[in-house]
């Protein structure tokens, strides 16, 4: 029995990698045979399918680029990418399931086998001037493997779809409020565009690219309406009141960026309180007890603040060149703003009422008395 999980586990987990393997390799034989090689070695795209396998799964890299060799890192990854190989891992896992009919055993060496692969693979492309951070491929690859395994629909999760809901809003409207700062600032999109001349498969790769650091860009755009900012390289700093940006990389989407000073959007923070009040508001009504209300906010509250911490730093880092460290927004601001609004709308919905009625009820005592 032992000998048939291995068996099975292991090969829903060289399927799961094949299944974004393949398409990326595809992808960078592609692009290598577009723009050609100095050394014509092959296993040059090889290599590049494995990086870029490895990126997908938001694994940093340290760089050592030429003309310079100056050491720098690339952890500002694509969010949107980690849902190639969530899909796949998810896909694996749930075949695993249905051969073994033991979802710990199919979880845990799903999750074991699909870690110790992409590790392995890791450490065979170390290049000598990229390299993946190999001592952190476990705790990425293997955190994403995990979560890919959760079930979602599980009861526990259903506390969670109020705020989820007003999260999915917000993202929602910081994408619109994207779209709009693009047409606007048409002009500058299309003078990046034109500055970076990519060929039309060099044009198509961009443009996916672009699409999957939509996520890093919403949360940016987030981060700026709440008041917080972000950042695009050292010593610059861009939200509602300030705007000190030293120069723009040339990255079409970036001529979204707003410009000058836009206080007024810090309306947008009410956005915040709407979200947290809503999600107070669903728990209220499914809960009348203050002992039992209270548990049940912390029990959201605490894995809310986790998801947000979490999402904040995989939405920053560094961008290949010291110039464009740190990009993205600050990895603890927007959780310690969500803590914040939290407890200000549980004095205000909770404990402020109680305070009230309880000096209502201690003057009708001193009134009986």
């Amino acid at each position: 029995m032992a000998a048939r999980i291995l068996l099975v586990t292991f090969q829903q987990a060289m399927r799961s990698v094949v299944l974004t393997l393949f398409p990326i390799s595809f992808i960078a034989l592609i692009a290598w045979a577009t723009a050609g090689s100095a050394s014509g070695n092959t296993s040059d795209p090889i290599r590049a399918a494995i990086w870029l396998w490895l990126g997908a799964h938001l694994v940093p890299f340290h760089l050592l680029l030429a003309p310079a060799f100056i050491s720098s890192s690339l952890s500002y990854l694509p969010i949107a990418a980690a849902a190639l190989p969530f899909i796949a891992i998810r896909s694996g896992y749930k075949r695993s399931t249905e051969l073994l009919t033991n979802e710990r055993a199919a979880r845990s060496f799903v999750t074991l086998w699909y870690t110790l692969i992409a590790t392995l693979a890791c450490a065979l492309v170390q290049g000598q001037n990229v390299k993946p951070v190999l001592y952190l491929v476990p705790l990425y690859v293997g955190s994403l493997s995990l979560i890919s395994t959760i079930k979602f629909e599980a009861n526990y999760f259903v506390k969670f779809k109020a705020i989820i809901y007003s999260f999915l809003t917000i993202f929602g409207l910081s994408l619109i409020l994207i779209a709009t700062s693009l047409s606007t600032h048409f002009k500058v999109v299309n003078d990046l565009a034109i500055v970076i001349q990519p060929g039309w498969v060099g044009g198509v790769l961009l443009l996916a690219l672009q699409v999957l650091y939509l996520p890093n860009i919403a949360l940016s755009a987030i981060s700026y309406v709440f008041g917080l900012g972000f950042t695009i390289g050292a010593h610059t700093q861009i939200d509602p009141f300030t705007f000190h940006l030293t120069s723009l990389p040339a990255i079409p989407i970036l001529g979204a960026l707003p410009t000058g000073k836009n206080p007024w959007l810090l309306a947008g923070a009410l956005l915040l309180f709407a979200a947290v009040l809503f999600n107070q508001i669903n728990i209220f009504r499914d809960t009348f007890e203050t002992k039992a209300r209270h548990l049940e906010i912390i029990k959201v509250l605490a894995p809310t603040s986790l998801f947000i911490l979490l999402i904040s730093y995989l939405a920053s880092g560094s961008l290949v060149t010291k110039e464009l460290t740190p990009v993205g927004i600050s990895w603890w601001k927007l959780s310690a703003a969500f803590l914040v609004v939290q407890v200000v709308t549980l004095i205000v919905g909770l404990y402020l009422p109680l305070l009230v009625k309880g000096l209502l009820n201690r003057g009708e005592v001193k009134n009986n008395a």
